[in-house]
């Protein structure tokens, strides 16, 4: 009979155990899932800020091509006849339809 009752009191213990690491695991989970949260919001706004200094960076480097300087100028012309390219495949396709 009191091998019983130690084997109850030791599972008792044992599930007692099992609650408490239950309880710390979702504790740890909640702080997991709100640190990701953060640093989710934190990509993005860097994404945000990325975004935005390249097209500032596009922009700048119309403007030097615009002002005369040499090495710009190449990419102005390049990029002038890509969207003439693209400005003519819209027309054809317009023609086409």
């Amino acid at each position: 009979m009191e091998e019983i009752i130690q084997g109850i009191n030791e599972l008792e213990n044992k599930i007692l155990e099992l609650k408490k690491e239950n309880e710390e695991l979702i504790r740890k989970n909640e702080y997991l899932e709100s640190s990701l949260l953060k640093k989710e919001d934190k990509f993005i706004q860097k994404e945000k800020q990325y975004k935005e200094i390249e097209e500032q960076n596009k922009r700048l480097k119309v403007i030097n091509a615009i002002s005369g300087s040499g090495e710009y100028k190449k990419l102005m012309k390049l990029q002038m006849n890509r969207m003439i390219k693209e400005i003519d495949a819209c027309i054809s396709q317009l023609q086409n339809s």
